[in-house]
């Protein structure tokens, strides 16, 4: 399947790299999503919109307790970093409008780094100090200021640091962090500053930026769905296009190969579904393993807790595994099935008459329920297992949703995770497994589209057996004799000939007739002319040059062809003599009307020449239907005219006065005229008629001379006409 989807990309390589920028910008936006809604979990509920534990400013009182509890260094930096401003400094009382107090002391935002890491511990010391069970622990009488008591006694602070620091040994960088904010938030308080506002500023803007990454991630995912199903469109579009040329530029050798309902299901049925696996590729195959690869390196950052991702992993590739081995087998046998329900549907439509004619309408509806009910038993076993895996999947991705928040609930309880961290690690941890889910998925639907795809590369890699000289020679203007030299042909893969050791020569304005038994090969040997077939030995020459030197195209450009089965198209009378000559005037069109008596018919037509014609001309009789074939082949004004059989479904009267004014016309246009025919009356007056059997020539010459020297031909005659009827035709 991918070296058909690489063929048919390459012109697509732009839109696709254009795919691959949606998909990235699509998977950064989503990816971002978690992060944005754990900050507002986080710093914007759990500690009212205070983000850093370095806190904006703080009374000469909780500084002085900071300075207290910090080494020199850490004094050193704090006292650089921060300024004592007084409420009537304008600027300041601009920025910090509701401060209870007269001086306090400003952060330095450039600062802020450096203070972070200085400030934290000793911000939890002031909380743990400041409780009221804290005096009793230290042994202090009652009544004494604890601060005061630590300012006049450096070694009862150095002994209180030291126990305080044992007992937050355990804490992580993360637990100081916390603590710090619930203290910032408390002094923030203590200053006057209203809280709440800062909470409910930091959430509106953290949750503005949520929903414009929202949006912008949304319309990167409608832009790259509208461009891959663009894309992959016009690659079935492509693919289609080549299918069919490549189907019109078979032989009837091929045509064997391949029966007519397969190859409409592998240009219609097959190529949706590389179309559709084609799409869901674009998206998913692009953006699955991007989104996977990303929110693996966002849950790496929580390695407690990475387990749990391995284990559901292994129990999801053991569910897909199952149905990938189960469904597998099915996949290769649908297509099949299609084709066989094509078949009995096409035999049905096309043989309805006889079907009726026999009433044999319940053995048709046996036949067509078998084939309806084998495809169904098999859509409905694949259909069944994969609706199974869905619910199997939800089951499995809420079992570990559980899972996560149980063991999340441990670690936030131990104060080594907070409530935000463990929603980003759930989302981030539903993405990896969405990710892989998708392109397990994908994996199960390749077999199906990779069965579709081998069908498709057979018809476009069958080389025809049929093809142009590499130096191809010009086809004659004028009309030129044609020579049958020893002529052989069998059939592919046919050890006996059907034709054997063919001679004849057919000059120009001559008409040649081909006569008898059924099966002689009499169809088999005009079809040589246009090279539906190729000769297995001998030649034809047209002009002295072998036919097979002339390219196809130009060679069928000089024959007017008349098959056996009239065929006609859907559209109107018009188009369909048209059909042979888009150009063709007016008069030529009303001269081939004339010459094959379909002027009265058409004429008795309400809308005359525009009367329409259903598809295969069901709306016209045989004899109409053969009638408007011919006026079709004259229309071209060919030099050479190839009836098979055409005149079998007319009367005596309208075949003796079509071929007496075709006579006239050809004679005009000097035209050589081939003719099958089953009929003596057909051939009577042919200037050469040649009498097949047994895929041999055994006569050739005028009614007369063969009526004398050909007693095959005599035998035909006589079973058709009378001896006094033959004896008119001799003259």
């Amino acid at each position: 399947m991918f070296k058909l989807l690489l063929k048919y990309c390459k012109p697509y390589i732009l839109s696709i790299l254009c795919i691959l920028a949606l998909v990235f910008g699509q998977v950064q936006a989503e990816l971002a999503l978690p992060d944005y809604m754990s900050k507002i979990v986080t710093d914007g509920i759990q500690f009212g919109g205070i983000v850093s534990s370095a806190p904006d400013m703080m009374s000469e009182e909780t500084m002085s307790k900071v300075l207290l509890l910090s080494n020199e260094a850490d004094k050193a930096i704090l006292q650089s970093s921060y300024t004592l401003v007084t409420k009537s400094d304008e600027s300041v009382l601009k920025d910090y409008p509701n401060v209870n107090v007269d001086s306090f002391y400003v952060l330095n935002k450039a600062d802020r780094t450096k203070v972070e890491e200085v400030i934290a511990k000793p911000l939890l010391l002031i909380r743990t100090l400041s409780s009221p069970d804290a005096a009793k622990q230290m042994n202090l009488p009652e009544g004494v200021d604890i601060w005061q008591a630590l300012k006049a006694n450096p070694e009862m602070l150095k002994a209180m640091e030291s126990k305080i620091e044992q007992g937050m040994a355990s804490y992580s960088e993360e637990n100081l962090q916390s603590a710090a904010k619930v203290m910032i938030k408390e002094e923030y308080q203590a200053l006057g500053i209203n809280t709440d506002n800062i909470q409910s500023n930091y959430i509106f803007k953290e949750g503005i930026i949520m929903l414009v990454i929202a949006l912008i991630g949304a319309v990167f995912a409608i832009a790259g769905a509208f461009l891959s199903s663009r894309t992959a469109a016009k690659v079935a579009r492509d693919t289609r296009k080549d299918v069919f040329t490549k189907v019109e530029s078979f032989s009837s050798n091929e045509f064997g190969k391949f029966s007519t309902s397969s190859l409409i299901t592998r240009t219609t049925n097959d190529i949706q579904q590389i179309q559709q696996v084609f799409t869901m590729m674009l998206r998913i195959v692009l953006y699955a393993p991007i989104m996977g690869i990303g929110a693996l390196l966002k849950v790496i950052q929580y390695p407690s807790m990475l387990w749990i991702l391995g284990l559901v992993i292994g129990i999801i590739m053991i569910v897909l595994i199952t149905t990938f081995a189960i469904t597998l087998p099915k996949f290769k046998i649908v297509q099949k099935l299609v084709d066989r329900l094509n078949l009995v549907m096409r035999e049905f439509l096309d043989g309805m008459l006889v079907i009726r004619a026999f009433n044999t309408q319940k053995h048709e509806e046996k036949r067509f329920d078998k084939a309806n009910s084998d495809i169904t038993k098999v859509n409905l076993f694949v259909n069944r297992t994969m609706a199974s895996v869905m619910p199997v999947m939800n089951f499995i991705m809420s079992s570990v949703m559980i899972l996560i928040v149980w063991v999340a609930a441990k670690q936030i309880d131990i104060g080594t995770m907070d409530i935000g961290s463990m929603m980003a690690f759930l989302q981030y941890t539903m993405q990896v497994l969405m990710s892989f889910i998708m392109v397990s998925m994908i994996a199960i639907m390749l077999p199906r589209s990779s069965v579709s795809a081998v069908r498709i590369l057979e018809v476009l890699n069958t080389k025809p057996s049929i093809h142009d000289p590499k130096n191809p020679k010009p086809v004659p203007t004028t009309n030129e004799e044609i020579c049958f030299n020893h002529v052989y042909f069998k059939y592919p893969r046919a050890e006996e000939y059907v034709l054997k050791d063919i001679n004849f020569t057919a000059s120009p304005g001559e008409t040649v007739a081909f006569i008898g038994s059924t099966g002689s090969g009499k169809s088999t040997l005009i079809n040589l002319l246009p090279r539906f077939f190729d000769v297995s030995e001998g030649e034809i020459t047209y002009g002295g040059v072998n036919i097979k030197d002339f390219k196809q195209h130009d060679l069928r450009d000089r024959i007017g062809y008349v098959p056996q089965k009239g065929v006609l198209f859907s559209g109107d009378i018009e188009s369909n003599l048209r059909y042979a000559d888009e150009n063709a005037s007016d008069e030529m069109i009303q001269t081939a009307i004339d010459i094959s008596q379909s002027k009265e018919f058409i004429e008795s037509k309400p809308e005359g020449i525009q009367t329409p014609i259903s598809q295969g001309g069901t709306n016209v009789s045989g004899g109409q239907k053969q009638r408007l074939s011919i006026a079709r082949a004259i229309t071209k004004n060919p030099s050479i005219y190839v009836f098979d059989d055409s005149f079998s479904a007319l009367d005596y009267k309208t075949d003796s006065n079509l071929r007496a004014a075709l006579g006239h016309f050809t004679q005009k246009t000097k035209s050589t005229v081939f003719i099958v025919a089953q009929r003596i009356s057909t051939i009577l007056n042919a200037n050469k008629i040649v009498v097949l059997d047994q895929g041999q020539v055994v006569g050739i010459g005028t009614h007369t001379e063969l009526l004398e020297s050909c007693e095959v031909y005599k035998e035909i005659a006589y079973s058709q006409l009378s001896k006094e009827e033959l004896e008119h035709g001799r003259k």
